[in-house]
């Protein structure tokens, strides 16, 4: 039996349940035209960014997650959907509180996303620890081991995701967004597995940012604030509260009003950030409030973020 360590981020898993049969995309090589294969609803329940799928046949909505490694399904969707355990494989995952924890693993035959088919693949069993009340129902989420096979469209504003045949490295140039009307960035990614990150400034200071379209908000860790010049004393006395992770631990966190973020060229004035325990290899997060304000396309095989400001709605 192998074990898999899968990080999940604010939602999120790291590890990897790899494609048996890989996702069939065909990037459009010798050309600039590249090949849109979904177009699919995004829907964005106070922070939770879902898209509609198809499990084996069944349809079950899934949460989109950028910041986790590998995909997830809840074991009431395993059931609903027949799914059988996969004997060979299972997870450890860990979330971004730090806890870990060991859970099987299903397989998946099917898995449909607008137009957009992969084959069989197996997929860690999982809860997520909330969830809100959608239909059809969120019964998990897509990660890296997914999204990667794609260029990746997200426009939370107007509640659409595009999944684009992926630009070969090799032809660069003739990557990037389609149809971006208005003045855009590409920002270069670093790649920790399947995960991405970009460098942002905080306070004058840069930070790797995980971009991770499964955390509710913008999280900074805590262990960074104090670089930050944010004092023990002034981050207590911020507003906060508790919250679970999917490795079910509780950890406190707070809000905390900074001087400026700055991604590329594009700099933010007085953001309010959530600041929490991060056990991860980031030193903060661009969660769904982030991909909100914000059009957004993600080349993982040319390693570009193109990112700007939404259209206000």
């Amino acid at each position: 039996m192998r074990v898999l360590s899968l990080f999940f981020g604010c939602v999120g898993l790291l590890g990897v349940t790899a494609l048996a049969h890989p996702i069939s995309v065909q990037a459009a090589e010798g050309t600039c035209q590249p090949k849109l294969l979904a177009h699919v609803p995004l829907r964005n329940d106070a922070g939770f960014l879902s898209s509609p799928v198809s499990i084996d046949g069944h349809f079950a909505s899934m949460i989109i997650d950028t910041g986790s490694e590998g995909s997830l399904i809840s074991p009431s969707g395993a059931e609903a959907f027949g799914l059988q355990l996969d004997p060979a494989i299972n997870t450890v995952m860990q979330g971004t509180g730090g806890g870990q924890k060991v859970v099987p693993n299903v397989i998946v035959r099917s898995l449909q996303i607008g137009a957009a088919r992969s084959g069989m693949f197996s997929i860690a069993v999982g809860s997520l620890p909330g969830k809100p009340p959608v239909q059809p129902p969120i019964e998990g989420l897509i990660g890296g081991d997914v999204l990667t096979h794609y260029d990746v469209e997200f426009n939370v504003a107007e509640g659409w995701m595009n999944l684009w045949a992926p630009t070969p490295a090799a032809n660069a140039a003739c990557g990037g967004p389609q149809g971006w009307n208005a003045i855009y960035r590409a920002l270069p990614m670093h790649f920790d597995g399947r995960r991405v990150s970009i460098a942002v400034v905080l306070n004058g200071h840069t930070l790797k940012a995980l971009v991770d379209s499964g955390a509710r908000s913008r999280i900074v860790a805590q262990s960074v604030v104090a670089r930050l010049g944010v004092s023990e004393q002034t981050l207590a006395a911020d507003p906060g509260g508790l919250t679970n992770g999917v490795d079910g631990r509780q950890q406190a966190y707070h809000w905390h009003q900074f001087k400026t973020l700055q991604y590329g060229l594009e700099e933010e004035k007085n953001p309010v950030l959530t600041v929490a325990p991060l056990h991860d290899v980031a030193d903060m997060l661009l969660g769904s409030d982030w991909f909100a304000a914000h059009r957004v396309w993600i080349s993982y095989q040319t390693g570009k973020l193109y990112v700007m400001p939404a259209r206000k709605r």
